[in-house]
């Protein structure tokens, strides 16, 4: 097994790697030269020598995520790997679902700048494939967004701090200060609140760095704003509320954080195949450029929080309305509703659209009421808005666990997933004037019965799954961030 430096030098071939080579030009797979800090040496590596420079670098992070659990997504599937062994067990002769996910979305990285077009999109499913045109307005993004070598060092750091949240020694090593703030502990949370109080070495290292606070920056942001569930409305306009407030004149912070969840999205298929950046195809990366503009416009003050998250779902709505389903309104509390379940379960053909919409209008009227009313909260000063933590997830096991069933049993699957969903959202709904809150409630506790074979027989052994204490709402002590 490889020996992985844990000292303070550890990064030092990293560092070395990232140097601009000013002399020499070197021409990119496809032809044209690399640029700026696509001189660097690091962007020409091999992608095995790249593995071998993150174990180096990043040892005592990448040890901490062998303790992080999978994700709901996760599977037992057979990874594959172009190059033998997946990186985890290139490293430490294990397979470990999150090293994976991190060190491919690293690589992706080095497959952007280097202008790799074939590596980025190599195993993407030919009719989602991610668009030459869109690699390369993304390649643009990133080159204009790294200055230096020591930005692209940062970005690093970002994306291997990213999930250290979810190790759980982590928040056991918080769990004094994370009484300080109103908002529950998300694994977010937990790597900003570590990092501003010192429990993280290699934040605590860039401290000397020009990018340590753009760092910071990104992690308090990403403590209240998760990208991701604006990008799926898995979480409520109240999530966006403090966007200006945070992130007003921080221009390179934001896009440091926006790269940031890039790489995390690109990698996070890494634990089934380490080839390529297999989640970041055509309709997931104009979603989330997307929500990027919404982002941007609630700090330019454009737009507010409600309208910047519109932007969102009338995208979604577009989508659709090209795809040949009919036309929905954001206005429309009931087609709102829809749009939030749309895009929350990541649909984007007609098809699947249509079995969206027909589970939610087979809903008894109770239900029916209860996903409408709490989709309807925004979390400002209308009373409590709930995020359903890994709702997106359940839909994608959902769907996969029927995808040999018939129309009938998809559609009876997931009008089961719904009414679960209704009992997360029971007893929710606006109080204007009322204080906004955001409270997250994980429903991951779903995944095991959503992946039965028993869910696929009979979709209605959903309802006899009790929903534990911890993902039931109850009112925060303190409001604030």
């Amino acid at each position: 097994m490889f020996d992985l430096p844990h000292g303070l030098d550890r990064t030092k071939a990293l560092r070395e790697s990232l140097r601009l080579d000013t002399k020499n030009v070197v021409a990119q797979p496809h032809g044209s030269p690399l640029r700026g800090v696509g001189r660097a040496e690091f962007f020409t590596l091999n992608d095995l020598d790249a593995v071998w420079l993150f174990g180096a670098a990043f040892a005592p992070e990448l040890s901490s995520l062998q303790n992080a659990a999978p994700t709901v997504e996760s599977s037992p599937i057979k990874t594959i790997d172009e190059f033998g062994p997946f990186p985890s067990q290139r490293l430490y002769d294990e397979d470990y679902a999150e090293v994976n996910r991190t060190i491919v979305g690293m690589l992706a990285l080095k497959w952007l700048i280097s202008g790799d077009y074939e590596a980025f999109t190599g195993q993407q499913a030919p009719s989602a494939q991610l668009h030459r045109a869109s690699f390369d307005r993304l390649r643009k993004l990133f080159m204009e967004g790294l200055d230096t070598e020591d930005d692209v060092y940062a970005l690093l750091v970002a994306t291997v701090v990213n999930d250290l949240g979810k190790d759980p020694q982590l928040p056991v090593k918080v769990a004094d200060f994370l009484q300080d703030y109103a908002s529950q502990p998300n694994h977010d949370l937990v790597v900003y609140v570590a990092a501003k109080h010192g429990i993280l070495p290699l934040i605590n290292e860039a401290k000397d760095t020009p990018s340590y606070e753009k760092l910071m920056q990104g992690l308090l942001f990403g403590s209240e704003v998760n990208i991701a569930q604006l990008a799926q409305a898995e979480s409520p306009p109240g999530t966006l509320k403090h966007v200006k407030q945070i992130m007003a004149g921080q221009d390179h912070a934001f896009t440091l954080k926006f790269m940031e969840l890039i790489l995390d999205v690109a990698g996070a298929d890494g634990h089934h195949d380490a080839r390529c950046a297999k989640p970041m195809i055509e309709p997931v990366f104009q979603g989330y450029m997307v929500a990027r503009q919404a982002l941007m416009d609630i700090v330019q003050d454009k737009s507010s929080a409600r309208e910047g998250y519109d932007q969102v779902l009338a995208h979604r709505a577009n989508l659709l309305k090209d795809e040949g389903f009919h036309a929905l309104s954001v206005q429309d509390p009931c087609e709102r509703a829809l749009l939030r379940l749309l895009t929350m379960s990541r649909t984007t053909g007609k098809e699947q659209a249509y079995w969206i919409r027909q589970a939610f209008l087979n809903l008894g009227s109770s239900e029916f009421l209860a996903i409408t009313n709490g989709l309807k909260v925004d979390g400002i000063d209308d009373g409590v808005a709930i995020t359903p933590y890994y709702m997106p997830a359940l839909f994608s096991e959902t769907l996969k666990t029927t995808r040999s069933c018939p129309t009938e049993t998809k559609i009876a699957a997931l009008t089961s997933l719904m009414r679960f969903l209704s009992r997360i959202f029971a007893g929710m709904r606006p109080i204007p004037g009322a204080p906004g809150v955001v409270v997250e409630c994980s429903v991951a506790f779903a995944q095991d019965m959503v992946k039965s074979e028993a869910f696929r027989d009979n979709p209605d052994i959903l309802d006899t799954l009790e929903i534990p204490e911890a993902s039931r709402y109850s009112p925060p002590e303190k409001v604030g961030f």
